[in-house]
């Protein structure tokens, strides 16, 4: 049985991994368009493309069996410190 176990747990910290690799990058783009934002004058808060989003992201993590609440608080925990990378940007 611990073997399956420490096979899971490796399992589990090599798509940790991933995911935070795919977040940096998120982040690095996310930099990019803030500054892209700060040069045009244009808001860094996009209401109506956070909304689309999430609701977009909502019914692909549903399809792939994550609940809406884990989904929506996940994506606007992004957005939030996505938005902190951009004023800095």
């Amino acid at each position: 049985m611990s073997n399956k176990l420490e096979d899971w747990r490796k399992q589990i910290d090599s798509i940790d991994e991933k995911i935070l690799n795919l977040l940096a990058k998120r982040m690095d783009i996310s930099s990019k368009i803030g500054k892209f934002k700060k040069e045009k004058k244009v808001s860094l808060l996009d209401k109506k493309r956070l909304e689309e989003m999430v609701e977009s992201n909502i019914k692909k993590g549903k399809k792939l069996g994550l609940s809406k609440e884990f989904i929506k608080n996940l994506l606007h925990l992004i957005h939030k410190y996505s938005l902190e990378i951009q004023e800095k940007g």
